[in-house]
């Protein structure tokens, strides 16, 4: 396959592993940029000409079942490859699928970026379901090994994240934070004083109008566990009894400032539209079929690093060339993240060489920020 040679120089640069390991990955990247899609089976076709199919399947296998990776040395290179400097905006969430009655279930932490998230430390659940507060503070231990405490503005999160312990766990560790809660949890005005449902409190907002609370900061969970935060409440619609969950956002902040609380919140979104990328609109992670934990998270791995490669191709691509051009509902057609995978596929599919043309690109993933400043 052609130019495996120079994503391996690139990899090896900023890694360091075994050089046998590194290209394997750039074949593997340079396959899943050719065909779009993490199908195994489709992927090993591709892998090394010459060499049979089966064979290339088994190495395929065999790295995502035997390699011992070092999740820290690429979250640390995810990073790096973040055209972007802190204080940063960490949004953590959830995505599930199933492969027949098997859940797949991977908790992540990403940096938010210009509409979407770099994925920096994740985990892959045994089983189905909402995460644990110990699942959560795991996740966010990796990424704390990645990236300092300090550089965070903000770590924002879903109803899902609402434990005491994960709520305790962020104070203790200095990481300011907007969560949201749902609309009947309790807020208390004191440890043991009396509490209500924060959605008392919402529903004397009019639609689009938000409140800091003043004195009802107290957050009970179980075993009498509570923490101390600031409460906002907004209304987002006029909605009915039946869709109360959905009128209001309620959320839980910590040395955050109310009037930027919402905002920040906002950038959430940007995790779930990475989600689609390495899903739905991008690498269509769910056709692996593979479901075993520890094989799923190095497959993950590999899949990050071709995405943020993916979207500085694409945001230079968007400097020189102009944006997307927007459809007739205003948005643009293609994402920066489409963008860039639709530049790479071309130079990596067609049948005359582009050495040019794909060592540009191949800058953007050596030194991201030099490629993004050139004029």
């Amino acid at each position: 396959m052609q130019y495996v040679r120079s994503i391996t120089g690139v990899l090896s640069d900023h890694l360091g592993w075994h050089r046998a390991r590194l290209k394997f990955m750039a074949r593997f990247t340079a396959g899943l940029l050719q065909l779009q899609t993490a199908n195994l089976w489709k992927i090993a076709v591709s892998l090394k000409a010459g060499v049979q199919d089966e064979s290339n399947h088994r190495r395929i296998q065999r790295f995502l079942s035997d390699y011992d990776l070092d999740f820290t040395a690429l979250g640390s290179l995810l990073v790096k490859l973040l055209p972007q400097t802190p204080p940063y905006v960490a949004v953590v969430d959830r995505t599930e699928w199933h492969f027949g009655e098997t859940p797949v279930n991977i908790l992540m932490v990403g940096i938010a970026h210009r509409g979407i998230a770099f994925p920096v430390a994740w985990t892959v659940l045994p089983k189905g379901g909402s995460s644990r507060a110990s699942d959560q503070i795991e996740v966010l231990e990796r990424f704390l090994a990645v990236v300092d405490a300090s550089s965070i503005e903000a770590l924002v999160a879903d109803r899902e994240f609402i434990s005491i312990d994960w709520i305790q766990c962020l104070q203790e560790k200095e990481i300011p934070f907007a969560v949201r809660l749902r609309s009947d949890r309790h807020i208390g005005l004191s440890p043991e004083g009396p509490s209500l449902p924060a959605r008392m409190f919402a529903r004397r907002c009019s639609v689009g109008q938000e409140e800091r609370l003043e004195d009802w900061n107290y957050l009970s969970g179980a075993n009498g566990k509570q923490a101390e935060v600031d409460i906002l409440v907004r209304r987002i619609a006029a909605g009915g009894k039946d869709s109360e969950e959905d009128s209001f956002l309620i959320l839980a902040i910590w040395k955050i400032d109310s009037s930027k609380a919402t905002s920040l919140y906002r950038q959430r979104w940007e995790i779930e539209t990475m989600f689609a990328a390495l899903k739905s609109r991008g690498y269509r992670l769910e056709q692996t079929h593979l479901t075993e934990p520890d094989r799923i998270q190095r497959l993950i791995g590999l899949l990050s690093v071709a995405f943020a490669w993916t979207h500085i191709v694409g945001e230079r691509r968007a400097e020189r060339e102009g944006l997307p051009p927007k459809k007739a509902h205003g948005r643009r057609e293609r994402s920066l993240f489409r963008y860039g995978m639709d530049r790479l596929q071309s130079i990596l599919t067609t049948p005359e060489r582009q050495p040019q043309a794909f060592f540009a690109c191949l800058t953007g993933l050596r030194s991201p920020t030099a490629f993004l400043s050139r004029t």
